[in-house]
């Protein structure tokens, strides 16, 4: 596995301090209410699931926890009713894993918890809640407060959905979402965790095939400007004559004040008729012939003040990321002095990049 000797380390102890803390407690338990046995041994595979892989959903409270337990009520059923362990065993696990998809707590130690009853011949229905329930707990237990103390999440957090992408990153939600119905098997990592993984892949064969490119080399020189006291008809009529969706805006020194872009317009179009935008796009576009006006105007009175900026001798590695995430469409590339030099857009990055590949 790729992971680094403090990984390996953590896992390990946390694994081995997790069962001696629940193989203890359970002793104590155990002893107190004269009960046997007081430790299962499909726990030892339980731990190497909460404490080496936290993050897969496998391992997670509810799977460790409902799996080992149902499992346990499977066995204890077949052992019951079909007396003869050769014939149970398959059962027991069959109806054990049947029972985990149905409760949605699948946990692959839950089999051997199946076949450890039905081959012990165990018959009380105690047996469920202990050792099997509270030794899971117990486990569980310990793992939240280690892997949590040691800064691994868990239970492991439902990642937000990425968002749309600009283009330079060719897997979208989509595409993944639809490879998974066809793969049509449970994978022992979170699907949204899988899907960061490959699209962090993707942008490290972006950066490797972008090499010692500067954003210099890829931008647009001389882009097209607005500045700030421009008309909003007359900037969204440049931005559709050049096919466009953000222009700069300037100052007299050719210094950036902010970036407008058509998602500018379509804020303002919904604010004046939230239920008709297109509407509020034709008034917003419209001239007013009066002295005042309630509406916006000028470029400078809707446009962006944060905006991605870079210079010319910058990596496009270095700037990569800011299109791959989909936080920006354009990135203004400026002199030492602040002043535009030129633009880079997600159609920039993805000729160059090709270009080179190819």
């Amino acid at each position: 596995m790729a992971v680094n000797f403090q990984e390996r380390l953590r896992s390990s102890l946390g694994a081995a301090l997790g069962i001696a803390f629940t193989a203890i407690i359970s002793l104590l338990i155990a002893r107190f209410f004269n009960l046997s046995p007081w430790l299962v041994a499909p726990l030892g595979a339980s731990a190497v699931l909460i404490y080496a892989v936290p993050s897969s959903p496998l391992a997670q409270p509810w799977s460790v926890v409902g799996g080992n337990t149902v499992s346990a009520l499977a066995g204890l059923i077949v052992g019951n009713l079909i007396p003869d362990p050769a014939l149970g065993a398959g059962l027991g696990v069959g109806l054990a894993i049947g029972a985990m998809f149905t409760l949605r707590c699948l946990h692959p130690p839950g089999g051997a918890m199946a076949l450890l009853v039905v081959l012990t011949g165990a018959k009380a229905f105690e047996f469920a809640v202990f050792p099997a329930l509270t030794n899971s707990l117990l486990l569980v237990g310990f793992g939240l407060l280690y892997n949590n103390l040691t800064r691994k999440p868990y239970p492991h957090p439902v990642l937000a959905a990425p968002r749309e992408a600009s283009g330079l990153l060719r897997i979208t939600q989509n595409d993944f979402a639809e490879a998974l119905a066809q793969h049509n098997e449970v994978l022992a990592i979170d699907t949204e965790e899988l899907n960061q993984l490959l699209r962090a892949s993707e942008l490290i064969a972006y950066k490797r095939m972008a090499g010692a490119l500067t954003c210099g080399d890829i931008m647009t020189p001389k882009p097209v400007i607005v500045v700030f006291g421009t008309h909003l008809r007359e900037a969204w009529q440049v931005m559709q004559a050049n096919d466009i969706k953000a222009v700069p805006v300037v100052d007299r020194a050719h210094r950036v004040l902010g970036l407008l872009s058509q998602e500018d317009y379509r804020r303002e179009a919904g604010v004046l008729e939230p239920q008709a935008p297109d509407r509020g796009l034709a008034r917003l576009l419209e001239p007013v012939r009066t002295v005042h006006t309630d509406k916006p105007e000028a470029a400078g009175q809707i446009m962006s003040l944060v905006f991605a900026s870079v210079q010319a001798s910058d990596l496009v590695a270095e700037v990569m990321p800011r299109f791959s995430e989909g936080d920006h469409l354009h990135v203004l590339v400026l002199d030492d002095k602040k002043r535009l030099v030129g633009v880079i857009s997600a159609s920039d990055m993805m000729r160059a990049l090709f270009h080179k590949a190819a």
